[in-house]
């Protein structure tokens, strides 16, 4: 198998770099009102619809290509009544597109010339350019950050055994085949979420006579939440990958998706507790150990969470509570953690 990973640089953009980013979003615009217009079926016929009008602008031909499929999957996953448009600038380029030698990266904008990029980097970072068995994908540019895909050929893991792993609101429980189980206290998260949901509050109270100045604050405390609730997430799921690589298990985990339905207004719940359960971050903890695990190889599965706490997965028996949240099936002795 070949999984990807992406990792992001940080540098500083030249005053080039923002014309060429709205150029970029203003293409992907016209693109997708093409879209919209004749109701393209293919990324391809988009291309060849768009391309008289984008070649207007006097980019190198792959910005074109790259707006279109910006475009085309903006234009696929539409979900509301208005035309949707791009806000924000940023590039999209293939692996093509661009060199990159140690840190310095250089990509084109018009033909024949070219804009050169200083990343900086940490020996983590340099694990990965300096790697020639990686292979690079496309780029992704914003004003302060480049975003790299590696991939990598990796047999997959002959696994001895499985760790399951019980997401909850507080901590996060990794129990092997083996019989360890080890329990991660994520209570910091949590408390995390409802210090931001109050300052989100109060940012609303302070500010409603000023949209672009709320929208601005809640940007800024928005992403410090995202940064912090990752870096937190990130101990935790690194920390269950080292325990599976090391015993050659693989990883199980439920399938949540739809959970949030259960809170939503009107169903007889406060709002403190469905906010609570709205901000749970279960399916960030859950990228971060599937993606880390495709890295190195060890297979991710994913289960019906429905009956996993009463009933053996193997035999349908019910199961047997003891001590520490562990439960014990009776007819074919697999044991396991209890929710």
């Amino acid at each position: 198998m070949r999984p990807v990973k992406a990792i992001q640089f940080r540098y500083v953009a030249s005053d080039e770099l923002a014309s060429l980013f709205e150029d970029f979003r203003l293409m992907c615009n016209d693109a997708i009102r093409i879209a919209l217009k004749e109701r393209q079926r293919s990324r391809f016929t988009l291309i060849e619809m768009a391309y008289p009008r984008l070649k207007e602008y006097g980019l190198h031909t792959h910005y074109i290509l790259s707006a279109c499929e910006v475009a085309y999957s903006v234009y696929r996953n539409k979900d509301r009544k208005s035309d949707p448009y791009i806000e924000r600038a940023f590039l999209k380029l293939d692996n093509q597109s661009y060199s990159l030698n140690h840190l310095l990266m250089r990509i084109p904008t018009t033909p024949r010339h070219f804009v050169y990029l200083t990343l900086k980097g940490s020996t983590y970072h340099l694990s990965f350019t300096d790697d020639p068995t990686l292979k690079r994908g496309s780029i992704t540019l914003t004003g302060r950050t480049v975003s790299i895909a590696f991939s990598k050929e990796i047999a997959e893991t002959e696994t001895l055994g499985e760790v399951g792993i019980d997401v909850n609101e507080r901590n996060v429980t990794a129990s092997d085949t083996s019989g360890d189980t080890v329990v991660f206290d994520t209570s910091n998260v949590a408390e995390l979420k409802e210090r931001y949901r109050a300052i989100r509050a109060k940012i609303g109270r302070r500010t409603r006579q000023d949209n672009r100045i709320s929208q601005r604050l809640y940007a800024r405390y928005g992403t410090r939440e995202k940064n912090r609730t990752t870096q937190a997430l990130h101990q935790v799921s690194k920390a269950i990958i080292s325990q599976a690589k090391e015993k050659k298990f693989g990883t199980v985990m439920e399938k949540l998706k739809g959970i949030r339905k259960l809170y939503r207004r009107g169903n007889g719940q406060g709002p403190s507790f469905r906010g609570r359960m709205n901000s749970w971050t279960f399916r960030e903890l859950q990228r971060q150990v599937e993606y880390k695990a495709r890295w190195e190889g060890i297979p991710v599965s994913y289960v019906n969470p429905r009956g996993t706490s009463s009933k053996c997965p193997n035999c349908d028996s019910p199961l047997i509570e003891l001590e520490g949240r562990r439960v014990v099936c009776p007819s074919c002795r697999q044991g396991g953690i209890g929710t």
